[in-house]
């Protein structure tokens, strides 16, 4: 029995806390909107986000959580935040998820599609929207947003890859 994506090709893109706060912190939340069409987010994380984002911007809504969505197995050690996420996300269903962390594999093996604050970073650079990622990703680095990253080896290859792109 083939497994059904839990996501949709028309659905909007629902954010984790973690990675628009990480976004806030560099100033590049204005990507989201450049980048895709409508961005939501759970009640409870935009209300944990209240200490950067004292109020919803124009192009962010504010959805209410959707606690009764069941969630995939491999989801259940999800923390509170990530769970009003991928349940807002599947309940829509959204087109994509960012996340971050370990979290953002689990969803990807529960047919989740997900991306995290680098793919974002990388998208707007390959769109012309950012001149280098390499400066946003040592600012999320000195900005303690570390957790939001590749692993140093998953970094290197992600430099050769940029810079294959811009000779």
């Amino acid at each position: 029995m083939a497994r059904q994506a839990l996501t949709s090709a028309s659905g909007p893109v629902v954010t984790s806390e973690k990675t628009l706060r990480a976004l806030l912190s560099i100033r590049r939340e204005k990507l989201l909107p450049a980048l895709y069409d409508q961005v939501l987010i759970a009640r409870s994380n935009f209300e944990e986000l209240a200490d950067v984002l004292p109020a919803s911007p124009v192009w962010l809504g504010v959805m209410e959580n959707q606690p009764d969505q069941p969630l995939p197995s491999p989801l259940s050690h999800a923390s509170d935040s990530e769970v009003a996420t991928l349940q807002l996300a599947i309940s829509i269903p959204a087109s994509l998820v960012l996340l971050d962390g370990p979290i953002k594999e689990r969803a990807k093996l529960s047919f989740i599609k997900a991306e995290g604050t680098v793919s974002i970073l990388v998208s707007a650079y390959r769109r012309g929207m950012l001149t280098a990622v390499r400066p946003m990703i040592k600012a999320l680095e000195r900005l303690g947003h570390g957790d939001v990253l590749p692993t140093p080896l998953q970094l290197e290859a992600m430099w050769r890859a940029l810079d294959a792109m811009a000779d």
